[in-house]
Formats: structure tokens, sequence, C-alpha cells
């Protein structure tokens, strides 16, 4: 045990050297710590510019609120023109990174290119057409009612790039130097349309294993730290030099289940799962008091109060355990179920900030007598598990704030990139619809609210609870807001630093 405990050692102190960048405190460079940066700087990849814009060098035509209100961003104004309609004005003199402008033009090739490379970024634009008017105006038109579109155009995915070369985008940091899913190294962009920010230069540096990002921060060696472990949280709420910090995070994390799996075809075993989830208690073993549980997939968005309401508001192992003998997956003497010899056997993937959730659930379902085969993998194996359709269960999280019905087409709408499990629910499009042509706010809540419960019906997904996001933030950092969206929360314009 000797040699495993010194590369250990050996490998945080390597990662503190990194993370520590020399004398840091007496510059004006901004120093980051982090569970994962981009792989990619390709502006349509998956998942890259929910990174890029975390630090500062992408920007969407609009920008929700720490409170969940829009504001425009890279556009001057976002306005609702007509029911089906909304006009856009660009800010006077935008330029990309590169000097290039931003007009009409250049943002309609990027939202085009985004929708045509990018799947969640198709699914968003699904419907939209853009239009130019001027060199600074465009609309974008829905085939209906769009009361939310304004939500869509803020989206990460939809983050606005120069599409006629790499990498070439419009926020208020560039990229200086990049080692894919190592470094990033940013600096001030001249280029950009607000006021210089206060931070010269920034060095993002990934830490992939928690407990050193947490050592890090406990150091100080390194101004913003983000995704801490809950087991650490204790002593980092009383680590001087620092600032643990957090947001209830609007995204909901839930178990994606996988009904080509034979033990997860039956609707009533995954409610059984649903209702045989002690929430309350993973919230508090794994969210050490970041998080609350989520009854309902739409229970994390603080827009919609009454989704706390529904779906699987107890804890009833009672009603899962008659439902699995309704199912036919009957207890033995052991203890364990089975139906016609074949065990009740679940895998269970977890990743990122998950594994103590998994390892909770798992206890849990071992309790209904079902065997939980958990595994804690890369991000990347679970999409090749998706993709191969060998997979029973996976952990993931989404926004649940911004365009709600257009959100639920991604989850449960036929083809949507977030229904893994390709499930087939027909009364999604009507009630979507509803919600997009309702002419006042109780119809469409109504509408939404009635998506919620279908969703909590079917379970294509259980509900636990919304991602724990500790950021640590050092003393010298001022201006950091917290935001319940995590890609929003890491580099803001407003950020100083002190000596």
């Amino acid at each position: 045990m000797l040699v495993p405990r010194f590369l250990t050692l050996l490998v945080f102190a390597l990662l503190v050297s990194a993370c520590a960048s020399g004398d840091r405190a007496a510059d004006g460079e901004l120093t980051l710590a982090v569970a994962k940066i981009n792989a990619t700087l390709d502006p349509t990849e998956a998942l890259t510019t929910s990174y890029l814009r975390s630090y500062g060098v992408g920007e969407s035509l609009a920008k929700i609120r720490p409170d969940g209100t829009v504001a425009p961003e890279l556009a001057e104004s976002i306005e609702q023109t007509a029911p089906d309609t909304w006009t856009v004005v660009l800010r006077d003199g935008a330029r990309f990174q590169s000097g290039a402008p931003v007009d009409a033009e250049a943002v309609r090739a990027s939202l085009e290119h985004s929708a045509a490379e990018n799947e969640l970024a198709g699914d968003l634009m699904e419907g939209l057409t853009i239009s130019v008017l001027d060199p600074r105006t465009l609309t974008v038109r829905s085939t209906g009612p769009a009361p939310f579109l304004d939500y869509t155009l803020s989206h990460y995915e939809l983050q606005i790039h120069n599409a006629a070369t790499d990498a070439d985008f419009t926020g208020p940091f560039r990229v200086t130097g990049f080692d894919a899913e190592r470094e990033l190294r940013l600096e001030r962009n001249p280029n950009w349309w607000g006021p210089p920010p206060a931070v010269e230069t920034i060095s993002v540096q990934q830490v992939a294993d928690p407990e050193a990002r947490a050592q890090i921060a406990l150091a100080g060696q390194a101004d913003i730290v983000d995704l801490l472990p809950s087991s650490a949280v204790p002593e980092l709420r009383s680590a001087d030099g620092l600032t643990l910090v957090g947001a209830p995070a609007a995204n909901t994390v839930a178990v994606y289940l996988n009904p080509a799996s034979p033990v997860l075809a039956d609707q009533r075993v995954r409610q059984a799962l649903a209702w045989g989830v002690d929430r309350a208690a993973v919230a508090e073993i794994a969210g050490e008091g970041l998080t609350e549980p989520a009854p309902s997939w739409l229970a994390s968005n603080p827009a919609y109060p009454q989704a706390d309401q529904q779906g699987f508001t107890r804890y009833d192992p009672d009603l899962a355990g008659r439902l699995l003998d309704e199912a036919g997956w009957v207890r033995g003497p052991d203890g364990r179920r089975s139906k016609d010899g074949v065990p009740l056997a679940i895998r269970l993937q977890t990743w990122g900030t998950e594994g103590p959730t998994g390892e909770v659930l798992q206890a849990q379902w071992d309790a209904l007598g079902a065997d939980v085969e958990l595994s804690y993998v890369d991000n990347a194996l679970v999409q090749q598990a998706r993709e191969r359709g060998d997979w029973d269960a996976q952990t993931a999280a989404f926004t649940t704030l911004g365009n709600v019905p257009s959100l639920f087409t991604v989850q449960l709408g036929r083809g949507g990139s977030g229904n893994y499990g390709k499930y087939d629910l027909p009364q999604v499009a009507g009630l979507v619809e509803r919600a997009n042509t309702a002419t006042d706010d109780e119809t469409r809540t109504a509408a939404v609210l009635e998506l919620n419960a279908l969703q909590a019906e079917v379970v294509p997904a259980i509900p636990v609870h919304p991602r724990p996001q500790a950021t640590a933030v050092a003393t010298r950092v001022g201006g950091f807001v917290a935001h319940p969206l995590q890609y929003e929360n890491l580099v803001q314009p407003g950020i100083t630093l002190g000596g």
C-alpha cells in the first residue's frame, strides 16, 4: 500500500505546482482549478461551448440572469414582435475576437452552423427561420407561437462564433493557449464590446480528481475551484482565505432508464425504483447540505414551485415492493428478487460528481431486493454504452431553466437528444404546442406541469436532486456572483483581484 500512497501524493504535488503558476497573488492573473475543460475549441462540439462560456470566451445573443430571467448579451435587444417572431438588434460595433464584424449575416451563419453540426443545437433550432433585415437586425421566426424563444437564444450551444474560421468567439476573454483537457490560457479580448475586464489573464487547469481539487482550494493554490466533493464541504466551510459558494442548481440529476433492458421494460419496475429512492437521504449523504430532494424533473426550476408537489413526493418502499410484486419480480428466501429465474439486476453507471449519489442509490435499491452493479466511469464511456444500446441505467443532469417546452421536447420527444431510452410518447407534441400557444400564463403553466406529470408517470428517468455545485472562491477575488447554471458561474467580466 505504500507505493500507491506515494504516487497519490506525488500526483497531488504536481497538480498543486501546476495550479500555482508561480506567485499568482501578485499579478492580474486569475487561476482556476476545474473538474474538466473542453476537449476541443470546435464551437459545434457537444459541451465545448458550455466550458467556453464558463470561462468568458463565448457568448450567446442573450444570457440567463441568476434570478432566472433573460437579459440581452451579444444582442443589444431581443424583443417579441409577433406571437411567432422575435426581433434581435445586435450591439453596435460588436466584433469577433479576430476583429471581424459581428453582423446579422454572421450571426445567422453561426446559428445555422451550430444547428447543422450539433444535435442539441439542432433540437433547439428546429422549426426556426432566421431572416436578416439589416446589418444589425435579424428576426427569428417559429412555425407557431414562441413565448420562450429568448431563453432558447441564451443557450450555450447557440453560442455565437465566426463560422468562416476556427475558434473565433465574442466573449471578454480570448484563448492564447490550449492543451486539450489539461490547460486553457486566456487574456483580455481587446475587441470585446463591453468595458475592459479588470483581470488581465486567466489560467484554467483541469484537475479531474475531486479530492485533489479540494486540497488545492484548501492550500490556496487557485483562485476559483469548482465542483468540490461533498465530503470536503465541512473543512472547506471553515477554511481561511476562501469562501464556499453554492447556488441552488437549476438542473436535475436523474437516473435515465433504458426500456430496451428486459428488467426495465415494465413501467411498474421503473416506478418502483423511483418510489424506492429516499431523496432526502441522498441529498444529505451525497450532497452535504448543498442540494435538496427533487421529486419531479422540473422541481429544480425556481419558476415552477408547483413541481415540488408532483412526482415522487415521498419515500415509499412499501409501494415500490407492491409494484415489483405486480410486475412479477418476487422476493426469494434470500431477500433477492427474481422473475422466471432471472434476477432483478441493474447496471448503474455514474460519472462526474454523481459517484456518491450512485452509492446511496445502490444501497436503497438493494433494500428493495435488486442487485445493482455500480460503476463510476468517464462520460465518454457512458456515451459509448448508450450508442451501443448496452446500458440499463445512467446518471445525467440537464438544465431545467430556459425554454421549458423545448426542454421537455429534448427529454421526452421522439428523437430528442436527451431521450436516451427512445421513448415514444404521442402526448408530448400536443402538450408542447398547448404550452407554446397559450394566451395566458395559467394555461401555459398547466401544460408545462402536465408534461412534468407525464414524465413522472412514464419514468424515462428517475429524478433525484439538483446537482450540488460547491465552488471555492479565494478572498482576493471580488465580484463573483453565484448562478444556478454552473456554466454561467466561473468567470464574469466584473471579477476583480485584490492584492
